[in-house]
């Protein structure tokens, strides 16, 4: 089945709402919203979207029996998979609807409310289906570790129970960026499969403009706000969010940013130059990175790791926050849950007693 149903989106959550009730989560330059903010629905999800791991039987056996009990407990509310979902799965979802392929725009127009099943990689995908606004989203951990999983599978009923029938949430909103890309004049390239320009790309973790297949160094133009402040030398440059700083921009070296702050994270990957150091911008800097003349072949941009695009020389891209983010279903407690995902998962400056003065954190 396909949904055609326009579905009831989130309201009153002050203060990134204008006084008139919006259909979209925004953000501006200089929000704090360091802390958590309250989502209420007026009426409740009617239009949920459950995106899961592929190829995995754990998730494949949680889709089933998380959509199956959302049916029945809450007939009135549609549950949405993506079409290779619902054929893999006639039999056991008969209720289930889809969004046609073509018309991905459609997911941000019905959804209210999203589920994903997986690890982190099932949320970077959630985040490429919303290239505009994107609903709450909450997430649950098959019972690997992840630093955007704060339930786990198991807990599923109750933490849904209360966000659908409470109607209100704990959200942490978790800054996107936004990619376009240029041409040597300045407008925007076209596909190379002819289908048109290349729109706005937006983008969870990070931009990564890096050599590719190529055996040499890539020359890269850095300029901020049409200033020209290097040129790079290097492997490559990635340009990451807060929630990005915890992947690979952390392996090139780069900061670990808590995922409440607002900033532009540079990082060099491997450059020839020893003194060239990450760092970081505000979140209202333009950064723009363009191959050099002296580059030897094109250059790979990929994003969140995925979808890749090439650039010639005097080609370049530029990236800026997004005014759409991410908002993700948080625990009440979500500050302790971020101290206690860099201490569990990247064992930061733990030394034995630091073990143990973080022993007291106990998952739910």
């Amino acid at each position: 089945m396909t949904l055609d149903t326009p579905g009831v989106y989130p309201k009153d959550l002050a203060p990134i709402y204008d006084k008139e009730p919006s259909r979209e989560i925004r953000q501006s330059f200089g929000t704090t919203y360091g802390g958590n903010y309250k989502l209420h629905w007026e009426d409740g999800p009617r239009t949920i979207l459950i995106i899961k791991k592929p190829n995995d039987e754990l998730t494949d056996k949680a889709l089933v029996d998380v959509a199956s009990w959302i049916h029945a407990k809450y007939p009135h509310i549609n549950v949405v998979v993506e079409p290779s979902v619902a054929d893999a799965f006639s039999d056991s979802l008969p209720f289930v609807y889809t969004i046609p392929e073509g018309k991905r725009v459609e997911y941000t127009r019905v959804t209210d409310l999203v589920i994903t099943l997986g690890g982190d990689g099932t949320i970077l995908h959630t985040s490429s289906l919303f290239n505009s606004a994107a609903p709450p989203v909450i997430s649950f951990s098959m019972g690997t570790l992840g630093f955007l999983l704060p339930y786990h599978i198991n807990n599923y009923q109750t933490a849904l129970t209360k966000l659908i029938e409470n109607r209100n949430a704990s959200l942490l909103l978790r800054m996107r960026l936004k990619c376009t890309l240029h041409g040597p004049d300045g407008r925007r390239l076209q596909a190379k499969d002819g289908s048109g320009r290349i729109n706005d790309l937006t983008v969870m973790n990070e931009v990564n403009l890096h050599r590719g297949r190529y055996p040499h160094l890539t020359s890269i133009g850095c300029f901020v706000d049409g200033h020209m402040i290097t040129e790079a030398v290097a492997d490559g440059l990635i340009i990451a969010s807060p929630t990005g700083s915890t992947a690979y921009s952390l392996s090139a070296g780069g900061s670990i940013v808590h995922p409440s702050i607002q900033t532009l994270l540079l990082t060099p990957i491997c450059p020839r130059s020893l003194s060239f150091r990450p760092v970081l911008l505000p979140p209202n800097a333009t950064i723009q990175l363009k191959i050099g003349d002296k580059s030897r072949g094109p250059a790979e941009v990929s994003l969140d790791g995925k979808e890749t695009f090439f650039l010639d020389k005097n080609e370049f891209l530029q990236v800026c926050m997004s005014p759409f983010p991410m908002p993700c279903v948080n625990r009440v407690h979500a500050g302790e849950d971020w101290m206690k995902d860099i201490n569990d998962l990247l064992k930061w400056n733990q030394s034995f007693h630091n073990k143990q003065s973080m022993s007291h954190y106990i998952s739910e």
